[in-house]
């Protein structure tokens, strides 16, 4: 089998409702949808992260078209290190990881769909019949957040997670919003996005102890990992780490000197399916729990990281997602959550077909929209309404 033909799809579909988050608000998504197809008709799915830019992401996809064509797809330890290496994205981890994971993913798709089996039993085989998921309480108002909140735990929901790093008095009520809502029997997590100071922090950690947080992500800047530490030691909440977890050599850092209690990660940070199944290992090894984060939020992402959920004894924790906030998807079956679950399945590859039609529509609505970005809303711009820098 040699691969014949690259192809990479800028979409952009929009959100039921807006997300939030401390340095603004997105309505929706941009993704890159990638497919290989071999000189022996089968076509592998995958999809990449338009970080920083669409722009950019595709001009990287581009740039190592030459090197993959021609070659066997199911060569894929082989072609990712082409890639790093001959393709010189080694000195630059953070675009290429984003970016040609979803080369790495569509190679895996195919190993699958050629043997006829899915991508789990290439990584050892389920050890989960369901991947749970957490639900995302959006922050606007706290009763808002309550009513949210008591309608996901009503859904089969058991962990529920919401935004926070707008403010210690709004993130708190925030937080109680959450907690009533849910219950005393669901889990609940924030995420501050890396909005806070160790001393912020440290205070907010013990304003909200009461509470039973199971954890809080990313609350410091992502390069401060000694930070991270010392917050560790004095925090009474479980502290997990996301940004400063990009890299696979980041965790070991964290790892090294114990910066976390929870690690979160993806196939777009580590680099595709087969180094984020080796992140998931990392953390079984050290007693770690792993938790998907979702970067990409199409269906074709969700199914490409639930083949290493569904293998890893690390992967025990609920993980996030954002396809029960999609109006629509690129795919024939997009992914379907019940009781807060997703059903781990033995369809060959990554499970995913794409829809022609629906691609075809969401790639102009990319052309005419552009890129739907989580960073470049004006609204935040020297505005205190959604983003409080060095609280």
């Amino acid at each position: 089998m040699k691969i014949q033909s690259i192809e990479a799809t800028p979409v952009t579909i929009a959100f039921t409702e807006p997300e939030y988050w401390s340095q603004g608000r997105r309505d929706g998504v941009t993704a890159i949808v990638v497919q290989i197809t071999t000189d022996e008709g089968l076509v592998g799915i995958g999809e990449s992260v338009p970080a920083p830019s669409p722009q950019v992401t595709l001009a990287a996809i581009d740039s190592v078209r030459s090197l993959l064509v021609g070659q066997d797809p199911r060569q894929v330890n082989h072609l990712w290190l082409e890639m790093q290496s001959l393709g010189g994205y080694v000195s630059f981890p953070y675009l290429a990881n984003a970016a040609l994971a979803g080369l790495e993913m569509a190679c895996w798709d195919l190993v699958g769909k050629s043997l006829g089996v899915a991508v789990h039993s290439l990584l050892g085989g389920a050890i989960r019949k369901h991947i749970e998921i957490m639900g995302f309480v959006q922050h606007t108002t706290p009763d808002r957040i309550e009513a949210d909140a008591r309608r996901m735990a009503s859904q089969g929901y058991r962990t529920l997670y919401t935004k926070v790093g707008m403010g210690m008095d709004r993130d708190l009520e925030a937080l109680e919003a959450l907690r009533r809502g849910g219950g005393d029997e669901v889990e609940i997590r924030c995420d501050p996005n890396e909005s806070w100071t160790p001393g912020h922090a440290t205070r907010m950690a013990h304003a909200m102890a009461h509470l039973r947080v199971q954890y809080i992500e990313q609350p410091l800047r992502m390069r401060a990992i000694s930070e991270l530490a010392a917050l560790r030691q004095r925090s009474p909440v479980p502290i997990a780490a996301n940004q400063s977890s990009w890299l696979n050599w980041d965790i070991l850092d964290i790892l090294r000197v114990g910066a976390a209690d929870v690690i979160m990660t993806d196939p777009w940070q580590a680099g595709g399916i087969g180094n984020f199944h080796r992140a998931a290992a990392m953390c079984e090894t050290a007693g770690l729990p792993l938790v998907y984060h979702s970067f990409a939020p199409l269906s074709i992402a969700m199914r490409a990281a639930a083949q290493v959920l569904a293998v890893s004894p690390a992967c025990m924790y609920a993980h996030q997602t954002y396809n029960h906030m999609m109006a629509d998807d690129v795919v024939q079956q997009p992914v379907n959550i019940e009781e807060g679950r997703i059903a781990v399945d033995d369809a060959p590859g990554l499970g995913v077909e794409l829809d022609p039609e629906k691609l075809e529509k969401y790639h102009q609505a990319y052309l005419q929209e552009g890129y739907n970005s989580a960073y470049e809303n004006p609204e935040r711009i020297g505005s205190t309404t959604f983003f409080v820098p060095n609280q």
